[in-house]
């Protein structure tokens, strides 16, 4: 007798040779590829001390990479001169990033025919030499604009968007003013109150350049003694200097001046209570040489409670690169940042203002410059440990492409925001 077929043993005959098919496939090199997972970036949420903030701004040389000329170097100053008033940052810091090998240095050493430069060159517009009086005198100020760094350059030009026009001859040296010829032309920051168009016997309040005088019994032949540290005589822009009342303050020094009352007087005073840090309008200038000069000579006394990097200037930013992704699981991308709610404003009243330092660049520049004094921060593993969090601007640009200038600008107020 024919014994019947089992169908369930005909479905598991089947499916055992399906199972050799494939095993197979795997064998001979036919192997199923897996998908390419892409890291999550880390988010954190950044909470300040204090309601009341002052932005830090540390603004790397390379912002000058695209800069051709002086005119196009003080447009790009003056964007981030404006940016600072108008959200009343305290300070600007430039870090001077030294000699770096780029495309447009080879080129203009080239054109210069200097194979061995120890700064930037610095192309200046043709508008010097056509305003000089002779030959002799522009070549004179081609000279000193050469010697004059691209970290000096911006600062200077920092501090002048800052000063009234009747203290520029006062505060700076004959050799700078040329550098101010286009700067000259461009309106000023009506955010501080010195600088808007008054007439100059309205204005009560004026700024004031502290001028040395020599010591009593002392005369002004006599060029061995040291002239007198202290003065009362102040430059306000008028015919005569300002003789101040029972004062005295320290020579060289810009002051507030009630012309009334001929006395030395606070910002907050002046101008009310819209000031920045230690109760002064504008901004202050100071050169860092180094990553560590941004932190050591920072002049808050408790140092900058929060730092928070930028990523700005990089044309070529890829944010697939290893690299870019080991960066972004070092540094977390701000998702938020917190000030003091309304319940804690007894405690807030009494902790000091929350100094947030905001530095813009690319990172391969940030972290070159903490390589050059890397001997000061002993067990320090790399510059990403200074930041507390990277902050992404918003807008259809890539991460990244925005120039330093214009996200100096957006990340302000970005935070304003928060």
């Amino acid at each position: 007798m024919k014994r019947d077929k089992f169908p369930e043993s005909e479905e598991l005959l089947q499916d055992s040779k399906r199972a050799k098919k494939s095993l197979s496939k795997k064998q001979n090199g036919h192997k199923s590829k897996p998908k390419s997972v892409t890291p999550k970036k880390t988010k954190k949420i950044v909470k300040l001390s204090s309601k009341t903030v002052n932005y830090s701004l540390c603004i790397p040389t390379s912002i000058l990479d695209n800069c051709s000329n002086l005119e196009q170097i003080t447009h790009t100053v003056y964007q981030i001169a404006k940016s600072a008033t108008i959200f009343n940052a305290a300070e600007i810091v430039i870090l001077d990033l030294g000699e770096r090998k780029s495309a447009r240095k080879s080129a203009l050493d080239n054109q210069s025919g200097h194979k061995q430069a120890t700064q930037t060159k610095i192309k200046f517009d043709e508008v010097a030499e056509k305003q000089s009086g002779s030959s002799v005198a522009s070549e004179r100020q081609k000279e000193q604009k050469k010697k004059l760094s691209p970290a000096m350059l911006i600062a200077s030009l920092l501090q002048y968007f800052v000063t009234p026009p009747y203290l520029v001859n006062s505060v700076f040296k004959k050799s700078y003013l040329e550098c101010f010829q286009v700067a000259a032309k461009l309106p000023r920051l009506s955010a501080l109150p010195f600088m808007r168009h008054l007439k100059d016997d309205d204005g009560r309040y004026r700024e004031g350049l502290a001028i040395r005088m020599h010591k009593p019994g002392t005369s002004k032949k006599d060029t061995k003694k040291k002239p007198y540290e202290q003065t009362k005589y102040i430059n306000v822009g008028k015919g005569e200097n300002l003789e101040l009342r029972g004062q005295l303050v320290p020579a060289n020094v810009r002051v507030t001046v009630d012309v009334i009352e001929r006395k030395v007087v606070s910002p907050e005073e002046a101008y009310g209570d819209f000031v920045g840090a230690k109760t002064s309008f504008g901004y202050h200038v100071r050169v860092a040489n180094n990553f560590a000069d941004v932190f050591t000579a920072c002049p808050a006394p408790q140092g900058y409670t929060q730092t928070v990097w930028v990523n700005s200037g990089d044309y070529y930013f890829n944010p697939d690169l290893k690299k870019t992704i080991k960066i972004d699981s070092k540094i977390p991308h701000i998702q938020k940042i917190i000030k003091p709610m309304s319940e804690e404003d007894i405690e807030v009243n009494n902790a000091a203002p929350a100094n947030l330092l905001v530095m813009f660049g690319r990172w391969n520049h940030i972290s070159d410059s903490f390589k050059q004094s890397r001997d000061q921060f002993e067990g320090c593993e790399g510059a990403f440990q200074f930041f507390d969090g990277q902050l992404d601007l918003p807008g259809s640009s890539p991460l990244g492409n925005i120039c330093i200038e214009d996200s100096c600008m957006i990340a302000l107020a970005t935070f304003a925001n928060y």
